[in-house]
């Protein structure tokens, strides 16, 4: 699925539907999420981090074991599946992960970066290189700010916990700003992700929504159905989306 992603933060389209017909991931306004969590790397070391990551919550690292990391240009790109169960893999030595300070946020605000191909310390790399994201728990929401972006793309994945692919967006047209996503039918199953880019200004990416421990979804309120014996149910869906193969 494509996305414009200004359109995407300003303008959703309500439709009519089951959510069975929806896309497996669903962008949604980022005040739309229920989620109690966040992690902003403010208490992450500045620099270089050659190592995955480990955070409350979530860790970080270049890529899923079984996914491959080839480069276009200055950029890295993944393809391939990955192996089961799905696990994190760090980039090599210089081509991982950084912490930068946000030069648009406030005093002490830190960055994730990740390091394209010209690898640390070249100022250029940060924001070219893949980041995955492994959660603690599986999540059937969630969101993330997205920094630095100057009119390219982001390619994301999302993934079950045994590795299986559940679907894949991209935003086109980046701006600055905080994209959420939710999984069709609240269906707990989004283990991680992995996002790569081609953006000219490098992506760095802050402030990751979600939710810790497992979120109880009650079960739905038994409804009585008119003469008609048909109840319409309203989902959420975007403009000018379409599949991608």
């Amino acid at each position: 699925m494509r996305f414009p992603f200004a359109s995407a933060l300003i303008a959703a389209l309500a439709f009519a539907g089951t959510k069975a017909g929806a896309a497996p991931i669903n962008l949604i306004f980022p005040n739309q999420l229920n989620v109690t969590d966040r992690i902003d790397f403010n208490g992450v070391p500045l620099g270089n981090h050659n190592e995955i990551i480990v955070l409350s919550g979530a860790s970080f690292g270049e890529r899923f074991a079984g996914q491959i990391r080839s480069s276009n240009g200055v950029f890295d790109v993944l393809s391939g599946s990955p192996t089961r169960p799905l696990s994190l893999v760090a980039g090599a030595a210089l081509r991982n992960l950084e912490i930068s300070d946000n030069p648009a946020g406030p005093a002490g605000n830190r960055v994730l970066d990740g390091l394209g191909p010209r690898g640390f310390p070249n100022f250029n790399a940060r924001g070219e290189g893949s980041v995955a994201v492994l959660f603690g728990v599986d999540q059937s929401e969630f969101g993330l700010d997205i920094l630095q972006a100057d009119g390219g793309s982001a390619f994301l994945s999302f993934f079950r916990r045994d590795g299986s692919l559940i679907d894949r967006i991209t935003l086109d047209d980046l701006t600055d700003g905080t994209v959420a996503f939710r999984r069709a039918g609240d269906v707990q199953d989004i283990a991680g992700f992995s996002i790569f880019n081609n953006d000219p200004g490098g992506l760095a990416f802050d402030n990751l929504r979600f939710n810790a421990v497992a979120v109880v979804i009650p079960e739905p309120t038994t409804v009585t159905l008119f003469s008609t014996g048909a109840l319409g149910v309203t989902a959420f869906g975007f403009l000018r989306r379409k599949r991608v193969r």
